[in-house]
């Protein structure tokens, strides 16, 4: 049996602001070795719920996607780290059992999540897919689904953990923190967490069988607001892609991988 795990920083146990989600500082660099412990928790807690492979994808981070420390990794696992990635998500396919997201943030509006946003928060305003306003946690859950691969496990703050649940509702929740605003949490210490992930990961695997995939039906619609117009105005229209709006753009697939795909520019 084989666990795709994907991997981002702000829903990890004790980030709370945006230092520690941008490299060049010390309380980054904090944060990079807390995510290898949830990740290294997640890993374990696979593999003694009988996963045999476990593939975990470092996903924070669009210019460099280099936050796991290499020295400190599971030896358990195999990491894909690095970009540009060839596909969204890169190398997940029908042979993997179950999705896991671990330190995953809600999505952008989100009252009271710990740095909520939808890819990017300094361009998107909202996601829409197929009508439905949706983050980055649907968004990876449905292209699991494609596969026919369902989201089973998830790690972040109570908000992130609500939003999965609303994709997935078998999906096993480890509350790392509680939101109280956007730089402002309620935190569990750090011991309390990695148990806390390696038994929800545990359990998960053995859901596998039981909980459905997040399918999108065809075609798949991908509506952005961007935050300025000027945002709007340096995407060029094409098959699939139209300006439907001074900031929104429409991109549409005969999937969900092929719509985001030219959300990506391809």
């Amino acid at each position: 049996m084989k666990i795709y795990m994907l991997t981002d920083l702000e829903g990890v146990g004790g980030v709370v602001n945006k230092t520690h989600a941008f490299s060049g500082s010390a309380a980054h660099e904090k944060a990079r070795e807390w995510l290898t412990k949830e990740v290294n928790a997640a890993v374990e807690g696979a593999l003694a719920g009988g996963a045999k492979e476990v593939v975990v994808l470092d996903g924070h981070g669009a210019n460099s996607a280099v936050n796991l420390l290499y020295e400190n990794l599971h030896r358990g696992a195999t990491y894909i780290q690095g970009v540009p990635w060839t596909e969204y998500l890169q190398d997940l396919d029908s042979s993997f059992a179950g999705l896991f997201q671990i330190g995953a943030h809600a999505m952008a509006g989100t009252q009271g999540a710990v740095l909520e946003h939808t890819m990017s928060s300094e361009t998107w305003v909202e996601m829409r897919v197929n009508g439905r306003a949706m983050g980055e946690i649907g968004l990876a859950a449905a292209c699991a689904g494609h596969f026919g691969v369902p989201f089973v496990m998830v790690s972040g703050d109570d908000k992130a953990c609500e939003e999965a649940k609303a994709i997935s509702p078998g999906v096993e929740c480890a509350v790392v923190k509680y939101g109280i605003s956007r730089h402002c949490a309620r935190l569990l210490p750090q011991a309390v967490v990695l148990d806390l992930i390696t038994q929800k990961a545990r359990a998960a695997v053995g859901k596998t069988s039981s909980v459905r995939p997040f399918r999108l039906d065809s075609p798949v619609v991908i509506e952005i607001d961007y935050l300025r117009n000027d945002m709007a105005d340096s995407i060029r229209e094409r098959g699939g892609v139209e300006r439907i709006g001074p900031r929104t753009v429409r991109f549409t697939g005969a999937n969900v991988l092929e719509a985001f795909d030219r959300v990506r520019g391809g």
